[in-house]
């Protein structure tokens, strides 16, 4: 029987759990808050950066959104340069993707190691090479999270990720080679993705490609986690075909309600070891 992950559930548990440390830094006068820097007008950014923001209000936490239309190169490592020397900010998450016009490597660089939430920086994830991972990418720390809370085994087993993004794929990799899975990594240059689905234990999408992942694609008892997200006709979907799907999983996350809730708990568990890290206590 396919167990269908509930991704507003754990988030919860999450966020519970962080409420003795908030509590703590609170008692020390210290508030967490953290700097959103969206750029352009991306219908899934704008989506995500609206979780994020309920989410940090649930948990009495302070934030501060700068929405850009477009803006130089130039101008926003300025301005993050500023949000790195003030006091008041914890955690600095620019929303990605970024417009074309902007190095990616160059802006997400800028950010100063201890307050990049979303451990983008070469620093946080050349880390991540060494099994650091107290610091790690929100979106890849949650994907684990799901695998890891539902009790599915890493150690051996086969595991194919369609996407090589420095936001996911490449980060959760390294995780997951951490653990000990064996990693096989799909992307749009990938000749045929049905011969790797086929023999993976798990598969973990992240394209923003609907119906990209159907029946035919995966085996009997597949864990099939879904991070991607689109919009078709007004409703949010993943990359799965998730109707005519699921019942050949033994657990699966559902778009919308799995993977994104799991990236904002992890969003705001950052923003406090961000905090921690700046004031000495871890």
């Amino acid at each position: 029987m396919v167990i269908i992950f509930d991704g507003y559930k754990r988030r919860d548990e999450i966020l519970n759990s962080l409420k003795p440390r908030i509590d703590y830094l609170l008692n020390k006068k210290v508030k967490p808050k953290l700097a959103i820097v969206n750029i352009g007008r991306n219908p899934a950014s704008i989506s995500y950066i609206k979780m994020k923001i309920q989410a940090l209000k649930k948990m009495n936490l302070d934030y501060e959104f700068l929405n850009f239309e477009s803006i130089e190169e130039n101008e926003i490592i300025e301005v993050i340069k500023k949000l790195n020397e003030n006091p008041a900010i914890n955690g600095i998450l620019i929303q990605m993707p970024l417009p074309q016009n902007l190095d990616q490597k160059k802006v997400l660089n800028s950010i100063h190691p201890l307050k990049d939430v979303d451990c983008l920086t070469e620093t946080n994830l050349g880390k991540l090479m060494h099994k650091d991972e107290i610091l790690a990418p929100c979106t890849p720390k949650g994907i684990l999270d799901i695998l890891e809370s539902s009790n599915i085994a890493l150690e051996g087993k086969e595991v194919v990720i369609i996407n090589n993004s420095v936001l996911i794929g490449k980060p959760l990799s390294i995780m997951l080679t951490n653990r000990f899975a064996t990693v096989t990594i799909c992307h749009i240059k990938t000749k045929d993705i049905k011969e790797h689905t086929k023999r993976a234990d798990i598969v973990i999408t992240a394209t923003g490609v609907p119906n990209l992942i159907r029946n035919e694609h995966i085996e009997e008892g597949v864990v099939l986690i879904d991070a991607g997200f689109s919009k078709v006709n007004d409703k949010s979907v993943g990359d799965v075909d998730f109707d005519n799907v699921k019942d050949k999983c033994s657990l699966i996350t559902p778009t919308p309600g799995g993977v994104g809730p799991m990236t904002v708990a992890m969003l705001v568990n950052n923003l406090i070891v961000c905090t921690e890290l700046q004031i000495g206590i871890i």
